[in-house]
């Protein structure tokens, strides 16, 4: 497999970093959840299905932005790997 002389700073254009919006996402989560147990309480079943299915959404979607930045993290990583090795031949051969 041959690698292309890919830079590190100009791999990916946008990077993810979900850790503050991962967090904000997860109250998010929790609160539409909570209320689904509230209504489901109340006897409002539809609307309790309602908040659960909204929460189950946002949950997905939030596994999906986690993969992506996963993702991103081991190309970013495999290339940083790559410059480094790279440059410990260099210095080691003068």
């Amino acid at each position: 497999m041959k690698h292309k002389n890919i830079c590190y700073d100009s791999h990916y254009k946008y990077k993810l970093n979900m850790l503050e919006p991962g967090l904000i996402m997860m109250k998010i989560i929790g609160a539409l959840f909570v209320f689904g147990i509230i209504f489901w309480v109340a006897k409002w079943h539809w609307l309790s299905i309602i908040f659960w299915f909204l929460s189950g959404i946002m949950f997905a979607v939030l596994l999906i932005l986690v993969a992506i930045e996963a993702h991103q993290d081991n190309v970013l990583n495999d290339i940083a790997m790559r410059e480094n090795n790279e440059l410990e031949k260099k210095y080691e051969t003068r």
